[in-house]
């Protein structure tokens, strides 16, 4: 459960209610975060609370103070959960893609970090990434949870969530962060969705991390590439079609310094 991570029972009975209410779904958030110690919390947990600046605490600072401590905060992230768990329904859908947002996010952050951005840029570049496929809730099941490749007419239906992802969360994230997640799917040749415009920094850099997700998860018609097979895909991905490669889909450097990190 991602509110009190590996808590005991006695424990919980001593958290707000707010905390001790919170059902068990990994992309509910409460505030704070208990854990024994912040290295058993997984990497890519970590990261979304590191981002989010969400408070952990050890056991020792429970108390009856948390719940007006943290009030604030917490009504905020309740907000920001309400959408996070749009996720969980499009990800049990789609086979193999379960933790999907959250890889994305934390490999997102990384190459943020590499690329040197600012606290503020990396942010909104993280968030964006743990909500660009939250338009894929407004697509109908059928298409979203389909166990095999999709028909050139339920493409056209699925190329719709990048504009129904800014709709859905227009008015609570801000204008850069939605055109991130309304661009994810833009191409550096023009050959994008949904307007087939050159994308900025920030969709560049989620279409690249949400591809190379894609590339290394299962599928019951496809199984997942091995990492340098992806890094191999990606690279092609990166280089024009009389050059050997798929076209200029995403920016070389980017891809460069993605694998780098990684490597």
């Amino acid at each position: 459960m991602l509110g009190y991570y590996e808590l005991e029972e006695d424990m919980i009975i001593r958290l707000p209610k707010e905390s001790r209410d919170i059902k068990e779904n990994i992309y509910e958030i409460c505030c704070p975060l208990v854990v024994k110690t912040k290295e058993s919390l997984p990497q890519d947990l970590r990261c979304l609370y590191e981002v989010l600046e969400i408070p952990i605490i050890s056991f020792d600072e429970i108390g009856n103070c948390i719940e007006e401590k943290y009030q604030n905060r917490y009504l905020y992230l309740k907000e920001f959960s309400k959408y996070l768990k749009m996720n969980i329904t499009i990800e049990e859908l789609e086979e193999g893609r379960l933790g999907h947002l959250l890889r994305v996010g934390k490999n997102a952050k990384a190459l943020c970090d590499a690329l040197g951005l600012t606290k503020e840029q990396t942010k909104n570049i993280y968030i964006a990434a743990l909500f660009h496929d939250v338009g894929k809730y407004k697509v109908p099941s059928s298409i979203v949870g389909k166990k095999g490749r999709l028909s050139d007419s339920e493409f056209n239906v699925i190329k719709n969530h990048c504009n129904y992802g800014y709709d859905i969360l227009k008015g609570f994230l801000a204008e850069d962060t939605l055109n991130i997640i309304r661009s994810h799917h833009e191409r550096c040749d023009g050959s994008g969705y949904p307007k087939g415009s050159i994308p900025e920094l920030g969709a560049k850099i989620i279409g690249i991390v949400d591809s190379f997700d894609a590339m290394t998860s299962n599928r019951v018609y496809c199984k997942g590439k091995n990492l340098e097979d992806a890094y191999e895909e990606l690279l092609l991905c990166g280089q024009s079609v009389t050059d050997g490669g798929k076209g200029i889909l995403f920016d070389k450097e980017l891809v460069e310094k993605f694998i780098h990190i990684n490597d």
